[in-house]
């Protein structure tokens, strides 16, 4: 698969068509005004291309990117504790702590469906910084996900004396905490005592006010989300990291909530413990990629199980740009948050003058995306189009959001009689049919942040994963 050059990023509103135009073997991505009649899906002029045209020899396309990864220095990061390291997110940061394992090593490789040109694409260990480092993972079960050059430990976060049992064998130079219950089991006790109390209990351990471990954390990155500041029904157009935490009756999810209150914790706790350690939060947007088991597996289990005629059917006018961030791409902004927070410790321990506001990594969060918004349903489409299950824009039936909020609402109250949940709800509805993108400048500036998987590629990649699991899972079954 060759590099992609993507047109504008930003959008102040919402851009009205999607078109590809080809030059060479690059393509290059334009927003003229859309039409009423004429609605332009991405993946299918994407995919018609890929299969029309070869693409350069991958070779080439590795010493391109060799030459480019050259430019980039190593990131230095000494000892380092993945909280969480066993989930989905986790697993990444730790694949690329310890320079992407799963691409060398056969018993950790990510499945993709082979001879396959959509699949197609360069390996990641060329492309980001080489990280050198010493990782250990904490997470409450290590058994499944683990990979070769980790040390796996099983505890909780919520216990100071499981926690305080890791650190005195890990000793960590930097902790990076990304554990969270499943947000869709919708467990409030479970979520508060995780993200809020647990994330307490680990910033207490790992700062010195629960007791001496036998070394000092210089650095602490903690796993936010991107809807902190978001009440889950209003349109967020290009939101920066000003905007206010949404908590109370205007939270309409409970998960969103505990993660604001997490992460005030979190920057708080900003150079304040015994040990001065240094914090910052990372705000993933729309996360997707390999291993994930939400939007790319809730998306295709749908186009497995759904007619042709349901697939047709569009909630909302697809006006609505979206942020969809590759999970690799999320990993390295928490490898450059480490890597500046290590810096910000050393400049204050050797005296040297703060560093200025906009230059500030310690006690801020950061927007994380793909710095480009795509519309929804032609995320979702392209999704489908990969597996073989391709719907033309004309073949679309776009279904009106004033019209299926309220049956959503009706069948939830029938079902809810019931103790069941609908596929249905005001919540999928809604969801579908909102705008929701930010703005990562913040990271790009002050971490030094740019997506290195192109959008397209990540769901090449997630989807990859997923048919080619499911193609080795039914064989397995069928022996």
């Amino acid at each position: 698969m060759w590099l992609l050059e993507w047109g504008p990023r930003h959008f102040s509103s919402a851009p009205d068509n999607f078109s590809v135009e080809r030059s060479g073997t690059q393509l290059n991505y334009y927003h003229p005004p859309r039409t009423s009649d004429q609605h332009s899906l991405f993946a299918l002029q994407f995919l018609s291309l890929i299969s029309t045209y070869p693409p350069p020899p991958v070779a080439q396309v590795h010493q391109q990117l060799a030459r480019m990864s050259n430019k980039r220095p190593a990131m230095e990061l000494g000892t380092v504790l993945v909280v969480g390291g066993c989930g989905f997110v986790g697993w990444h940061i730790v694949n690329h702590l310890l320079n992407f394992p799963s691409e060398t090593d056969a018993s950790v490789a990510l499945p993709k469906p082979e001879e396959d040109p959509r699949f197609d694409y360069p390996q990641l260990a060329g492309r980001y910084p080489v990280c050198m480092a010493k990782v250990a993972v904490v997470d409450l079960r290590t058994s499944n996900n683990r990979l070769p050059g980790a040390e796996y430990y099983d505890g909780d976060i919520t216990s100071a004396e499981s926690m305080l049992e890791v650190f005195r064998k890990v000793k960590p130079n930097v902790v990076i905490h990304t554990a969270t219950p499943n947000v869709l089991e919708g467990n409030k006790p479970l979520l508060r005592k995780v993200n809020v109390d647990g994330t307490k209990t680990l910033l207490e351990v790992a700062g010195g006010a629960r007791g001496d471990w036998g070394g000092k954390c210089k650095a602490f990155v903690y796993t936010s989300s991107s809807s902190v500041v978001h009440d889950t029904q209003s349109d967020l157009i290009n939101v920066d990291e000003e905007w206010p935490y949404i908590r109370g009756d205007r939270q309409l999810e409970y998960y969103s909530e505990t993660k604001a209150d997490a992460e005030e914790l979190v920057l708080k706790y900003n150079r304040t413990s015994p040990s001065g350690m240094v914090t910052c939060a990372v705000r993933p947007a729309g996360i997707y990629g390999e291993k994930d088991t939400t939007f790319t597996y809730k998306v295709l289990e749908h186009s497995s199980k759904a007619s042709p005629a349901v697939l047709r059917m569009q909630l909302g006018d697809n006006n609505n740009l979206f942020d969809f961030t590759y999970v690799g791409n999320i990993a390295y902004a928490h490898l450059l948050a480490a890597f500046r927070l290590l810096a910000t410790k050393t400049r204050i321990e050797s005296k040297q003058s703060e560093p200025l506001d906009h230059e500030r990594v310690d006690g801020e969060a950061f927007n994380i995306t793909n710095d480009a918004p795509v519309y929804f349903w032609d995320m979702t489409r392209a999704a489908w189009a990969l597996t073989g299950k391709v719907v033309e824009p004309h073949q679309v039936w776009e279904l009106p959001e004033a019209l299926l909020g309220p049956i959503g609402g009706i069948a939830e109250t029938v079902m809810g009689i019931c103790g069941k949940t609908p596929r249905l709800t005001r919540r999928t509805v809604r969801y579908s049919c909102m705008t929701r993108y930010y703005s990562c400048d913040k990271a790009k500036s002050r971490l030094g942040y740019t997506p290195i998987v192109s959008v397209e590629e990540g769901l090449a990649r997630a989807v990859g994963y997923v048919v080619e699991r499911e193609r080795q899972e039914g064989q397995k079954k069928g022996q």
